[in-house]
């Protein structure tokens, strides 16, 4: 009965691959993406109604028209009959979806309603109340942003006094040419809807910011499309 764990601690010894300790490997991260900037300015759509499929088409058309990542003369761009390769939906029970997700700075998560409340506020660490949006681009591609949102009152304005939303995108440096400076609409007490499209300059994510200074709001939805040009 001995001469058994005999030879397996001979075997151990003189066979390296018995005796090789046995690690667990994980699995490897993936490489963080780039921050990158707008290859043309954004454009902004608030119409205080929903924006519609043609609408979007036009802001993916407008913003190819001078991004510098733009095809040769001759070459097709986002035409009237193609809206959209992709199509992704964020909302505040899903903040990750393939090729995007979203960073909540000072929100409230409202359980009853199913919503991200936000108060006024900004990206400043003195008062951080914020969304990120960050979209994992790709060059020679037209983004438009669809984003829902519900308004619940304006803070220190006076009553019925629609404030201000604020939305820029971040290029990780000061702003490029005024490619990513904020764009500022005003949102009356209700359901609220616009679009924001973009062109990025580069393979890598590009952070969309969206905060308000005087706005109590809350985050509902935004709809991702993408078309190649």
């Amino acid at each position: 009965m001995k001469i058994l764990p005999a030879l397996l601690v001979a075997v151990a010894l003189f066979s390296p691959a018995f005796a090789q300790k046995i690690t667990f490997q994980g699995t490897h991260p993936k490489p963080k993406l780039a921050t990158v900037a707008p290859a043309s300015k954004p454009v902004l759509l608030h119409t205080g109604k929903p924006i519609t499929p043609d609408q979007k088409r036009q802001l993916m058309a407008t913003v190819t028209t001078g991004a510098s990542t733009r095809p040769p003369m001759g070459a097709a761009r986002v035409s009237s009959s193609v809206l959209s390769a992709e199509l992704n939906l964020l909302t505040p029970d899903q903040l990750y979806v393939n090729g995007a997700y979203i960073d909540a700075f000072g929100a409230r998560i409202d359980q009853y309603d199913g919503v991200l409340a936000f108060g006024p506020g900004g990206s400043t660490l003195a008062n951080p109340s914020s969304m990120v949006i960050n979209v994992t681009v790709k060059p020679n591609t037209a983004y438009t942003l669809l984003i829902k949102m519900s308004i619940q009152g304006a803070f220190q304005l006076p009553p019925n006094t629609p404030g201000g939303i604020t939305i820029s995108t971040y290029s990780g440096a000061k702003s490029v040419g005024g490619l990513n400076a904020p764009q500022t609409f005003n949102a009356p007490q209700g359901e609220n809807e616009f679009a924001y499209s973009f062109v990025a300059n580069s393979a890598g994510n590009l952070p969309i910011t969206i905060s308000s200074p005087d706005l109590g709001w809350s985050f509902e939805s935004c709809e991702i499309t993408s078309a190649a040009f």
